[in-house]
């Protein structure tokens, strides 16, 4: 089993204030929130531990908010959810305690993870939503995009990762339409039963899963998710041309 008090305190330890949006299972769900130094910045929506046998996203929200983004909010500011499936994130399970992929939930209220979720939400907009997963099958990285501009950045998301590590040689599938190598569009088939079609349809223009392969160590699976994240803020903010 997995120390969940050790994200709790090392979250006490950032120098944000920490909120709890909800308990599921007698385990909290934390947000934090890094605010702009500019009035009108883009807002961007950081989430891992969606299946708590994936603990990379959950480590790589961490660092993302223990490291100095000094530069990054000077156009950006940040809604962090490192951990949504707490009770999986402890026990080592795809599933929360009743069972239940929160990815596969988000048309439905009657589940506790999802229904909080939904409530932090509320009517926000983001420039760009990131889910940090990852897949035991896989060799190598791939990533999800969906844009409702179609002007997709996958391509340049995957040359920059190259440099962790390979692109996985498998198709995924899951009817996903192929943007490039390792990048495969945001299925209409999905619905809105994933949190990141569910974003896409109503709370984000742009988002991104980032899948990382288990068989990787911890810091190279977390230094992917990173180097995903940080290559696509660089591109919507406009400092990648």
């Amino acid at each position: 089993m997995r120390d969940y008090a050790e994200i709790t305190e090392r979250l006490k330890n950032l120098e944000v204030p920490i909120e709890r949006i909800g308990t599921a299972h007698n385990y909290p769900i934390h947000q934090i929130r890094l605010a702009s130094s500019v009035p009108k910045p883009q807002q961007v929506l950081i989430t891992g531990g969606m299946h708590g046998d994936e603990p990379a996203g959950v480590e790589a929200a961490l660092q993302f908010l223990e490291r100095d983004n000094t530069e990054l909010l000077k156009t950006f500011s940040f809604l962090v959810i490192p951990c949504i499936n707490p009770y999986g994130y402890v026990h080592n399970t795809r599933e929360t305690r009743d069972d239940v992929d929160i990815n596969r939930s988000f048309e439905t209220d009657d589940i506790a993870e999802v229904a909080i979720i939904k409530k932090v939400l509320g009517q926000t907009q983001f420039a760009f939503a990131i889910d940090f997963h990852e897949d035991y099958d896989a060799t190598g990285f791939y990533l999800y995009e969906g844009k409702r501009d179609e002007q997709y950045i996958g391509p340049k998301l995957a040359t920059a990762a190259k440099a962790i590590g390979p692109i996985d040689p498998e198709d995924p599938g899951e009817d996903a339409p192929d943007l490039a190598e390792g990048i495969y569009k945001v299925a209409t088939s999905w619905g809105t039963q994933g949190l990141t079609p569910y974003l896409l349809h109503f709370h984000s223009e742009h988002v991104i899963i980032s899948e990382t392969p288990t068989v990787w160590h911890l810091e190279q699976r977390v230094a992917l998710h990173l180097t995903i994240l940080d290559t696509a803020l660089n591109i919507i903010s406009g400092k990648d041309v």
